[in-house]
């Protein structure tokens, strides 16, 4: 048996709405927890949750209200009193695309992205975005990330200037196609090979020289909202909806022709510049995300007072209410 309050209302429903921001303040304090484990991290973004609000009139029918016969009285009209069961819904997470420090290195082959740019990556689940610039020379001469990912090159002509049409095998889908061997093979070709290349130095435009002579242009990208980017591990991102803009994004989308949408148009130009010889850091600070840690883990200990003390009523109205 629950204590009823008014019409509708239980305690029950006061400890739900506890647990709830119980829940919302554990999930809040995983997600900072994450972001000081990562603050050392390369590239790392920091990521913030996000709430909102669960009200139970809104997922009910708005239809015509059923009316007993008889009176019309404002309860009639509004059967919970103008109370209602309200909770709080994690909603995900977000990150913060703040850019972080420079760090000097002097290493020729580390680059950091001034502005809001990032390196275009190809993995073996696709191409994929970083910002993470500690980059190495693999044993076949490609530039590769710290992960053996080969980095890409800027492709003006696009995808499709990459790989003549009549070298794509018939039943692969076309250029397009994800993980088919067009795309495989026109990815190969955007590797940028180092191999008997010395005094290698890079640009702020991204291209990469050798003794004077130009070997590639690094594949720097923009979007028009990097919200949507989404986080996929090892420091990369992938974009499930937006085109990238830049004097790169025909190469990343196959070309405006290819792509066949106004998304893929490369803007006038890019606002992010390479810097040779310095990396990004982690764009989290320590000591604000102690501040939130603290404020969190109090939050949720006063959620659980609450469920606690609800818990206490609840025992009472059962033991010794009933008595009565």
């Amino acid at each position: 048996m629950l204590l009823k309050l008014g019409r509708g209302i239980s305690l029950a429903t006061g400890m739900w709405t506890a647990v709830s921001g119980a829940m919302a303040q554990a999930h809040t304090v995983d997600t900072v927890a994450n972001n000081l484990a990562n603050a050392d991290t390369l590239g790392f973004k920091k990521d913030a949750p996000a709430f909102r609000e669960y009200m139970a009139t809104l997922e009910r029918d708005q239809g015509t209200l059923d009316v007993a016969p008889g009176p019309i009285k404002e309860r009639s009209l509004n059967p919970l009193n103008s109370r209602d069961q309200a909770f709080v819904v994690v909603d995900g997470t977000y990150s913060n695309f703040k850019q972080g420090n420079l760090r000097v290195t002097q290493a020729p082959l580390d680059v950091a992205l001034d502005g809001p740019g990032f390196l275009e990556v190809s993995t073996p689940a696709g191409i994929r975005y970083t910002r993470q610039g500690s980059l190495k020379m693999a044993m076949d001469g490609r530039l590769v990330t710290t992960d053996g990912n080969p980095v890409l090159a800027a492709q003006p002509g696009g995808l499709a200037a990459a790989l003549p049409g009549s070298n794509v095998q018939s039943g692969q889908g076309g250029l397009l196609t994800q993980g088919g061997v067009a795309t495989e093979q026109m990815n190969a070709a955007r590797a940028i090979n180092l191999r008997d290349r010395s005094n290698i130095s890079i640009n702020e435009q991204g291209e990469i020289y050798s003794g004077g002579e130009l070997v590639g242009k690094l594949s720097v990208v923009e979007f028009g909202d990097v919200k949507k980017l989404r986080k996929v591990g090892s420091q990369y991102f992938e974009n499930p909806e937006l085109a990238p803009q830049g004097a790169n994004a025909a190469a990343t989308n196959g070309g405006s022709a290819a792509a066949g949408g106004a998304g893929a148009q490369a803007k006038a130009g890019q606002t992010t510049l390479v810097r040779q010889g310095m990396i990004e850091t982690s764009n989290v600070n320590p000591v604000e995300e102690m501040t939130n840690l603290i404020k969190a883990n109090r939050l949720y200990e006063q959620g659980l007072k609450s469920i606690r003390t609800y818990d206490e009523l609840m025992r009472r109205e059962s033991n010794e209410i009933g008595k009565l």
